[in-house]
């Protein structure tokens, strides 16, 4: 069977190693204090993140998970399983000098790059269990490319750089929330039946990502396209930065910090309380 070209890959195989790309000339612009930074994570500077990247990596390469003993401070922020499955990674890794942290990032994502290039269309749809469960292979990396733009993120926020949510694979992982977003309105948030919530998502600039879309809770939470004739029950504005960050659970949002309310405000509070979506 043939291998996919890489210019008729899917969008996912594409994004993901633009992504990989985008990490390797941040991290290499990167002063040797830099990595020791504290982020956003509890427990992990810039080096843990970019360990963990690289450890999912190597997973998916078909590496063990590191027999390592976790010390009993993790604890107080790991709370399942993935948690402590990444943890190993990170921990392994710790002895590791900065230049060799970084060498083994490239390693396994050129490892990685060799192992996307050469699977057939076949094997991208075939089924495989992921922490979306069960999906096409492609998919599964379509939640990589996702994981590895906020850790992105994780770093510049960190370090106080400018955010780089305004690339194509910006867009790409904004959907990835979009997803999210039922099971946010209707289980997490408990909108009413018959609820409908609308997000819009606006950048900082014209070339930010943005998103404009509806929940409509009919039974169960689904999303549907914006619709100006329908009566909206609650609207949440957002800008870019904010709408990622608290997503992802790296703050919690606030009316007036980032994004606004308007219409049921005690849904919308319940929405924002509820917006934490990953693992």
């Amino acid at each position: 069977m043939d291998t996919i070209d890489s210019d008729a890959a899917p969008a996912e195989i594409r994004h993901l190693i633009q992504q990989w790309n985008h990490l390797d000339e941040l991290l290499a612009g990167l002063k040797r204090d830099d990595w020791a930074t504290p982020t956003a994570l509890p427990g992990w500077t810039v080096r843990d993140v970019v360990a963990h990247i690289a450890g999912t990596e190597h997973l998916l390469a078909g590496e063990p998970v590191p027999d390592v003993d976790l010390p009993d401070s993790v604890h107080e922020y790991v709370r399942n399983p993935i948690g402590e499955l990444n943890e190993k990674f990170v921990q392994e890794a710790r002895s590791l000098a900065v230049e060799d942290a970084f060498a083994d990032f490239r390693e396994v994502v050129a490892e990685r790059t060799t192992q996307l290039s050469e699977m057939t269309a076949e094997a991208l749809e075939a089924e495989t269990d992921s922490p979306v469960g069960r999906v096409p292979f492609r998919r599964f990396m379509g939640v990589r490319v996702f994981d590895c733009w906020v850790h992105e993120d994780d770093i510049r926020h960190a370090l106080g750089m400018t955010h780089h949510l305004d690339s194509g694979v910006g867009r790409f992982a904004l959907e990835e929330i979009a997803r999210a977003l039922p099971r946010i309105v209707g289980k997490n948030a408990g909108a009413p039946d018959g609820s409908r919530v609308r997000f819009q998502v606006k950048g900082d600039s014209d070339a930010d990502p943005s998103l404009a879309t509806d929940v409509l809770v009919a039974g169960r939470a689904g999303l549907v396209d914006v619709d100006d004739s329908a009566r909206v029950t609650v609207e949440l504005v957002f800008d870019t930065p904010t709408f990622v960050r608290a997503a992802t659970g790296r703050i919690s949002a606030e009316p007036g910090n980032g994004v606004e309310i308007s219409g049921d405000e005690d849904l919308g509070r319940r929405i924002l309380q509820s917006m934490a979506f990953t693992i």
